[in-house]
């Protein structure tokens, strides 16, 4: 069945996290029963249509090309390709001749879980961080507005003091930097958001000890050694697996993987090349354990408990971090509150002495 370019589209927009791990899990099930590859795919297709009745089920769509590609003489690497990211696409085209296929179809699947378990914490972390910093900004704005204008009109904001002072700043800040102040942060993020994956050079590296750089860090270094890992035990050589990622990196990752590639060519094993020239990406005590395992005839395996070790670990750093942010928030929070309620009544009681005098 023949389907049109907004169908295909639209099947591949719903072939989401969820869905691709779905058919990991149950594709890899079905190889360990014994099935080929395209069996397994047109059982798939017909329990994805409901036997044919959901043709146009966005899985049926998916399964159906990939189904009709490989009867056609392609692998299940290059079928599968124009529907999943750079990253699967990369991993399943090197490991699907391996012996243990299922095997690293499962592992990919954990490796999947941890990658988005991490970006969950981080959002999840900074979420609430961020609405009660915008919604203090929002009280700060508000009050000097409208509240601090209104009291100003019974006794002119110069004439107080003690805590109404800070009532006063907020009119004042209201009033000459709440837009600049909103803007320059605005530009800020924005700056951030495009500089992380685009940045490159030596002074990147002091930046990627701060928090935000350090989590993108972090990110990019658990993602390749997961990826190299399951590309060598695909069997692919480490400088092999390095060239392959190199085409999907940005250009922060790629940089180092320049430099990890020309250390390697330059003789050196890819421990010592990871070490070396990688410097703190991923991370320098890890990269003291690759360099160590990298003279062993068993790297692939260990660089996968290795990067596990290393997520779990993260995975709490960057919950304790996320949990610091969340607390240093509420603080935040209380404190300008706290200051609000003792302005107003200071400016309350300095009223009352104005009227009596």
């Amino acid at each position: 069945m023949e389907f049109n370019g907004f169908e295909r589209w639209f099947a591949k927009a719903q072939f989401g996290f969820e869905a691709r791990t779905k058919l990991y899990q149950e594709l890899s099930a079905l190889l360990r029963a014994g099935m080929s590859k395209p069996d397994a795919i047109g059982l798939l297709q017909v329990v994805a249509s409901d036997e044919g009745k959901k043709q146009k089920d966005a899985m049926s769509i998916i399964l159906s090309s990939m189904l009709r590609d490989m009867r056609n003489g392609k692998s299940f690497g290059e079928a599968v390709r124009r529907w999943v990211p750079s990253d699967d696409r990369m991993v399943l085209e090197a490991t699907e001749n391996s012996d243990d296929f299922p095997g690293q179809l499962e592992e990919y699947c954990r490796t999947l879980k941890q990658k988005r378990k991490i970006v969950g914490t981080i959002v999840g972390g900074l979420s609430y961080p961020v609405f009660l910093v915008l919604m203090v900004m929002g009280l700060l704005i508000y009050f000097g507005l409208y509240i601090v204008p209104d009291i100003g009109r019974l006794l002119p904001p110069e004439k107080w003091t003690g805590a109404a002072k800070f009532l006063a700043f907020l009119g004042r800040f209201a009033s000459n930097y709440a837009v600049p102040t909103i803007i320059s942060i605005a530009v800020l993020l924005t700056i951030v958001v495009i500089t992380l994956p685009r940045w490159t050079g030596r002074v990147r590296r002091y930046f990627d000890y701060l928090p935000i750089y350090a989590l993108y860090r972090v990110y990019t270094g658990i993602s390749f050694i997961l990826a190299i890992s399951s590309l060598m035990r695909g069997g692919m050589a480490p400088i092999n697996a390095v060239e392959r990622i190199m085409p999907l990196a940005t250009p922060y990752v790629k940089e180092k993987l320049f430099a990890i590639r020309r250390g390697m060519l330059n003789g050196q094993d890819f421990g010592e090349a990871l070490h070396v020239n990688g410097r703190t990406w991923p991370d320098y005590r890890m990269n003291l354990s690759v360099k160590i395992f990298a003279r062993t005839q068993d790297l692939s395996r260990q660089l996968a408990r290795l990067a596990q070790d290393w997520l779990n670990l993260n995975q709490e750093k960057i919950e304790q971090r996320m949990a610091t942010a969340r607390n240093v928030s509420l603080v935040l929070v209380f404190l300008v509150i706290i200051a609000i309620v003792a302005g107003m009544y200071s400016v309350q009681g300095q009223i009352s002495e104005s009227v009596q005098q």
